[in-house]
């Protein structure tokens, strides 16, 4: 499937705007009728609300692959990301720019967002008017790689996380961090290997740009985003062999692209549809992308050299088996894993509170918070 391909089918009449949104809503009652049944009667998962349970169902459709469009999807996901925004005070445009800068560099773009004192409360009214250089005045720097299946996110939609992260991390263990996020182009656009291209060249403007050292440097990806993570560190490993890797990687819920059969879990909002139609819209006719170890690192002959990492899932994602055997191959393999296994959560629980509830978020920064204080020590112990 070729990018004409796949704009052709989405100028079909099922995707006629008209159409699929009457279907969206149509769907939705349904779904939102079934979710509060399944409420009543106990068949939720365990501790999961219902309002969490219905927002998971709208996802579930919204990114199916059945009912919308490619881009269409894009549409709804930057709608319900607005609603977060509204929740979380950053829906503004002036709320984003207190806190993030655009940047670029030789083939990658995204937004520095620098350290600021959130305990004290010495927030700078713009961020613009207080522009601090990459990675200055910080003890850790994230890599951050938005998810999003490859076809739809942006390098924004965590902002709330990275503040929180930022905050947690500052007043457990009085340590600066601050986030580069990666705004890679997305697919069907601009097809495999675009988007791992300028993650890897986003990490080489930090190391051999500004002379960052790479124990100060940890990615962090969800979903797509994690598989990036992995798919970077991978080919900065085999055709950067002077680089050296980053201290470490948080993952959550990482999208394996796994080429075996994904059975659907009832309780996740990933489903095997709407994966597969994100595989096309990536890797399209590529025979390179299809059996690559960048696409699906699991296809990889050996993960070793990989840096520690840390790894969030959900109990009941439908993604779980591909990454507990990615889990179990890293291992196997020598690379130093850590996850943290949320049972009765969806995929990306620990980012999410609307789908994960707020203590599985809570509980996941406590532990990034943790593996950052970890990752800072070793630094500070090779270098004495």
């Amino acid at each position: 499937m070729t990018y004409q391909s796949i704009i052709r089918q989405e100028s079909s009449f099922k995707y006629w705007a008209p159409v699929a949104y009457t279907r969206l809503l149509i769907y939705t009652g349904v779904m939102v009728t079934r979710t509060m049944i399944r409420g009543i009667f106990g068949r939720l998962p365990k501790g999961q609300t219902l309002h969490e349970g219905i927002t998971i169902a709208f996802l579930r459709l919204v990114m199916g692959g059945r009912i919308l469009s490619v881009m269409q999807a894009r549409k709804m996901l930057l709608l319900t990301n607005k609603m977060v925004e509204a929740r979380t005070g950053t829906l503004s445009q002036s709320s984003k720019d207190m806190w993030a800068n655009k940047v670029s560099g030789k083939g990658w773009e995204g937004y520095w967002i620098p350290f600021k004192d959130q305990i004290h409360h010495q927030v700078p009214e713009k961020s613009q008017d207080h522009v601090t250089d990459i990675g200055v005045g910080c003890d850790v720097v994230f890599l951050a790689i938005h998810g999003g299946g490859m076809v739809m996110g942006n390098a924004l939609m965590f902002l709330q996380c990275y503040k929180s992260w930022m905050k947690v991390i500052q007043k457990k263990h009085g340590l600066k961090v601050g986030f580069l996020s990666v705004e890679y182009t997305l697919s069907p656009e601009a097809p495999y290997p675009t988007a791992l291209n300028e993650c890897v060249a986003a990490y080489q403007h930090l190391v051999d740009t500004l002379g960052i050292d790479p124990k100060r440097i940890l990615m962090c990806g969800d979903s797509a985003g994690g598989n990036l993570c992995v798919a970077a560190a991978l080919k900065i490993r085999d055709t950067l062999p002077t680089t050296p890797l980053p201290a470490g990687q948080i993952l959550f819920s990482p999208w394996m692209m796994c080429s075996l059969p994904v059975t659907d879990s009832p309780d996740d909002y990933i489903t095997s549809s709407g994966g597969g139609l994100f595989v096309k819209c990536y890797i399209q006719n590529s025979a390179e992308a299809s059996t690559s170890i960048y696409t699906s690192p699991l296809r990889a002959s050996t993960l070793d050299g990989l840096p520690p990492q840390l790894i969030f899932i959900g109990g009941v994602e439908t993604l779980r088996p591909s990454i507990e055997r990615y889990v179990a191959k890293a291992k196997s393999e020598g690379v130093d894993v850590r996850t943290v296994l949320k049972e009765e959560k969806p995929h990306d629980y620990a980012l999410i509170a609307e789908v994960g509830g707020h203590e599985g978020v809570r509980e996941a920064n406590e532990a990034i918070a943790t593996f950052v204080l970890e990752a800072r020590e070793r630094y500070v112990g090779a270098r004495e």
